[in-house]
């Protein structure tokens, strides 16, 4: 039976170590593939065999196996909050009354006593979910600081015992915090689209939730409104904000038959919309969908992560018991040395590296997407920082891709004739060239009915009309050239050919306008390091003209699609490599480069499940924004966890040293 795929709460959880075993555990369950915790969300994500197992059997055997080690929920919260005031309160209250000479209370002082409150307080609920990792036999950061908490306590150390306490709280706190901004930045993708819209039924006007309104009806949306559902205006004209969706803060007018986006804000003008999509599929949900997925993926630096604490606590554990254990064997002082065996275990969870590596991975996720670049996962986020060359298509990427044809007739053939031949042929395709000569036929007489199409990769169409076979592509389809049309390849126009295979007996030339963005962007990402190439179809004459426009240098033409696979596959070996492209006709490069950036795929859905990025803005400039974001992420992440087992280590040399206390290893922790 095929495995199907479950999502279970298990609350809110950040202690790796917890979390590994927990997910140890619910993989061994019988009828379960894979279970995979995510530290963030607070789900475990399975992959399980409905033959074996129910769903309901399922979910109670992650509940149990789960049980307490989650951490408390709001309301919990509040007071595991409360209580560590206390404790902060109690450890300041026992530090005055020592500096100013302390009441004695038998074997104890005022000062002590506080302290050891402090340290009660603060480690109650440690201590509570400690119990629960005990009874299902995880080793986790819990029950090491209660260990430590009661060790300090049981020497006689009250002070180093609550400042534990207080600052593991603290800790705790700051690194919710840290998760809980991570989540929400997830869900405010979704917050942008409003939960209510005004549909027109039966000549009224009813505000419902976006989820009872069905494709096809229509919405009022008045200015200052956001659009609640992706449609198509069929009445009104307005400008529309389209930021939350594109990254472009500039409006866009929107009038009847424009295309309109939820969670885009309608600025003047009202607007009638035909529903075309539900709430649930609407272009914003699948950014917010797609994003919820990439932070899923990790990133190559997150498994090394993952890999490392796999060992680095038991490593940690095993070193504090031999510290414990070896001294006072060898005559030296126990006391002493059971105080640095519980430093080492306040240290031996990291926490910290858990918990900041997807934190700031899931941050840049949602940071790009509200940019208007969706980036499909942190692997692709760490190879965009790697980048070091750029291959360019040329027709729709640093050109506008909006072509404009002229017909020229070749051995006295009418330029109309020219024109509904390349137009019939070119009836069904969707490429930028196509486009342009079909709209060169507008005002024609109906096309001729095709026979026999073939699409010709890399090369155009071949197709019968009549009687007679008929090419439309470039010159290679031709056994023999007129010399007008060498003159125009000589000249370094860019054109196709239209005619018989003997001959053509006409050409449609084309031009196309560079992007106004393209120099600015290209000079940004060599700024960067990063070195543009330009793999172009188009004739060598015509890439060379844009090439030199732009400051490009390399430039590769006349490939055909698996010759540009092949050009990404030899730059791949000089470095990291991006490709840039429409998303569909470059399918196949995209998918041969390290990263495949898809460009202007906004309500696209071909184009945005293309590649590992998809820019929703037609802008180059989306690229270097991109590989910055990446390099400064992957830059945080190697700081944090550079730093944090640099102080690791340090703490621990300290600690054997004897120079290392409780509530230092827990800050470092």
């Amino acid at each position: 039976m095929e495995p199907q795929e479950k999502t279970v709460d298990i609350g809110r959880l950040h202690c790796h170590t917890c979390a590994r075993q927990l997910e140890n555990r619910v993989a061994a369950v019988e009828g379960v593939e894979r279970a995979e915790v995510d530290l963030l969300s607070g789900e475990v994500r399975l992959a399980y065999d409905p033959g074996r197992i129910a769903p309901e059997e399922l979910q109670e055997a992650v509940a149990a196996i789960s049980g307490q080690v989650s951490h408390p929920q709001e309301e919990e919260g509040r007071l595991e909050g409360a209580l560590t005031l206390a404790a902060g309160a109690l450890l300041a209250t026992g530090g005055l009354s020592h500096l100013v000479g302390d009441l004695p209370l038998g074997t104890w002082t005022l000062s002590s006593l506080l302290f050891g409150l402090g340290a009660a307080a603060g480690g109650l609920p440690v201590g509570r979910r400690a119990l629960s990792e005990l009874r299902r036999r995880l080793l986790g950061i819990d029950l090491l600081v209660t260990i430590a908490i009661a060790g300090a306590l049981a020497l006689g150390e009250a002070f180093e015992a609550g400042s534990l306490a207080f600052l593991f709280g603290v800790a705790e706190c700051l690194e919710d915090r840290a998760a809980g901004k991570a989540r929400r930045s997830l869900r405010s993708l979704l917050d942008r689209a409003p939960k209510r819209a005004t549909v027109l039924r039966d000549g009224r006007e009813l505000v419902l939730p976006v989820e009872a309104i069905s494709p096809g009806e229509v919405i009022l949306v008045r200015p200052g409104e956001t659009i609640g559902l992706d449609g198509v205006v069929v009445r009104g004209r307005g400008s529309v904000s389209e930021a939350a969706i594109t990254g472009e803060a500039t409006p866009v007018l929107k009038e009847e038959g424009a295309l309109v986006y939820a969670g885009t804000l309608n600025e003047d003008g009202a607007l009638e919309i035909r529903v075309s999509r539900p709430a649930g599929d609407s272009t914003l949900a699948r950014i917010a969908r797609l994003v919820e997925e990439a932070q899923r993926d990790k990133a190559p630096v997150q498994r090394l992560v993952d890999r490392f604490a796999r060992f680095y606590t038991p490593a940690v554990v095993g070193a504090a018991a031999l510290v414990a254990v070896l001294p006072p064997l060898l005559g030296l002082p126990p006391r002493a040395w059971l105080l640095r065996a519980l430093t080492l275990l306040v240290i031996a969870c990291p926490c910290a590296l858990a918990i900041s590596t997807p934190a700031t991975m899931v941050s840049a996720l949602v940071a790009s997407a509200r940019r208007g670049i969706l980036v499909k996962g942190g692997a692709a986020l760490e190879a965009a920082a790697k980048v070091r060359h750029l291959a360019l298509d040329k027709t729709g990427t640093l050109t506008t891709g909006e072509l404009r044809a002229r017909p020229v007739p070749l051995d006295g053939v009418p330029p109309e004739e020219v024109v509904r031949t390349a137009a019939a042929l070119e009836r069904g395709s969707e490429h930028p060239i196509a486009r342009a000569i079909r709209e060169l036929a507008e005002g024609e007489d109906s096309l001729p009915e095709v026979k026999d199409f073939q699409a010709l990769p890399g090369l155009g169409v071949r197709g019968r009309i009549g009687d007679e076979e008929y090419l439309v592509g470039r010159p290679e389809l031709f056994s023999d050239l007129p010399k007008e049309a060498e003159e125009l390849l000589a000249d370094g126009a860019s054109l196709v050919l239209v005619g018989k295979p003997d001959r053509p007996f006409g050409a449609i030339v084309l031009s196309d306008q560079l992007r106004p963005e393209a120099r600015g962007a290209l000079g940004l990402l060599k700024g960067l390091g990063v070195r543009p190439v330009l793999l172009t179809g188009d004739r060598e004459a015509a890439a060379r003209a844009v090439a030199e426009a732009l400051g490009i240098e390399e430039v590769h033409a006349e490939l055909l699609p698996e010759e540009k696979v092949e050009w990404v596959k030899r730059l791949k070996s000089r470095g990291g490599v991006a490709m840039v492209g429409d998303g569909i006709n470059d399918a196949p490069a995209l998918a041969a480069a390290d990263v495949g950036i898809a460009m202007g795929t906004i309500g696209t859905d071909v184009a945005i499940e293309a590649g590992d990025v998809a820019l929703m803005r037609d802008d180059l400039s989306g690229v270097p924004e991109l590989i910055s974001l990446g390099r400064r992420s992957l830059a945080v992440i190697r700081g944090n966890v550079a730093v944090a087992l640099t102080l690791k280590l340090l703490v621990a040399a300290l600690s054997f040293a004897g120079y290392a206390s409780l509530a230092l290893a827990v800050l470092i922790g």
